[in-house]
């Protein structure tokens, strides 16, 4: 099969390595139809170091959709088809094939559309940082500093819990444009502190919740500066290196509540990510304007380099399979 290794920084090679074979109980062999390209993928492909990288095929791919070749679980049948919500540690979506742990796939229904299904994976993460930071109801203003697709997704989210202003940021006008479409009532071009500026001139204290889905230093200070005295923060995004540093005074002054979401994967029963199919099938969740464009595997790294660089013309870049 034709996986992807990560080689370098910013570089990965397309090699012909053997098909994963099962060998244990409980596991499952999966072709993979689409897998799509988070976020920290580019985090792990640019930013961290050689040591911590997992040397499984494909990696470090955890979005994918595929459909079940082998199985050694009875709940899981030969041309399921499943959405796969593997950690770093499994993560093999940039291959043709996977191997994965059952416990890390979900069957979803046959009549699937993959292009709007595999959103499920990202929904599912932002629907747990969503209870991370308990904002599944709110009537107050939140300030939501990054419009990527992480970002899009708390903007609809937000909208359907209630909060009443929501006011995203991002450096980029064609995404700012889309977070208008899934409910922003206010964007903001993230030039310098213009979001703190914004949020300052709308409300009196600051917003009631903060969220930063950039995952960058200069917008987790910005979100300190945001937040409404006893209000709340909630970090999404993965951390740029292992320090940084806070404005303390401020921290403390404001004394918000702050809280981190990741490994949304170790919730009991894959909660949030059931929800997020739901939300899409039924439609409660409106995913038409986070497109998705696809490359051929071949073509993954210029896939990265899109995703890296914020490219216009589509949300979300996704790894297509014949």
């Amino acid at each position: 099969m034709k996986a992807a290794f990560l080689v370098s920084k910013g570089v990965v090679e397309i090699r012909d390595v053997p098909k994963p074979t099962i060998s244990e109980p409980n596991q499952v062999l999966i072709k993979n139809k689409l897998s799509t390209i988070c976020g920290s993928d580019t985090h792990v492909v640019w930013d961290t170091k050689p040591e911590s990288w997992w040397k499984t095929p494909g990696y470090p791919g955890h979005e994918s959709v595929g459909v079940v070749e082998k199985s050694t679980d009875p709940s899981l049948q030969i041309g399921d088809l499943v959405l796969c919500v593997p950690n770093l540690k499994h993560a093999g979506g940039f291959a043709e094939y996977q191997l994965l742990p059952s416990s890390l796939v979900i069957s979803i229904p046959s009549d699937s559309k993959v292009e709007m299904i595999i959103l499920a994976q990202q929904l599912g993460t932002v629907i747990y940082g969503m209870k991370r930071f308990h904002a599944t109801v709110g009537n107050g203003t939140v300030a939501i500093l990054g419009a990527g697709p992480v970002g899009l997704f708390f903007t609809s989210l937000c909208k359907l819990a209630g909060f009443k202003e929501i006011i995203v940021s991002d450096l980029h006008l064609h995404r700012l444009a889309v977070a208008k479409q899934m409910g922003a009532t206010k964007t903001v071009l993230a030039k310098d502190d213009a979001v703190v500026d914004a949020v300052r001139k709308m409300t009196e204290d600051g917003a009631w919740l903060v969220i930063d889905a950039a995952g960058k230093d200069v917008t987790r200070i910005q979100c300190i500066h945001c937040v409404a005295t006893s209000g709340r923060i909630g970090y999404f995004g993965m951390p740029e290196g292992p320090d940084m540093t806070l404005p303390f005074e401020k921290l403390y002054r404001r004394k918000p509540t702050v809280e981190f979401s990741w490994d949304a994967q170790a919730e009991p029963g894959h909660a949030s990510f059931r929800e997020a199919l739901e939300a899409i099938r039924s439609g409660r969740v409106d995913v038409s304007p986070i497109t998705v464009k696809v490359w051929p595997l071949e073509e993954l790294s210029d896939a990265l380099h899109a995703v890296h660089n914020s490219e216009e013309g589509f949300v979300k870049a996704g790894i297509g399979f014949d």
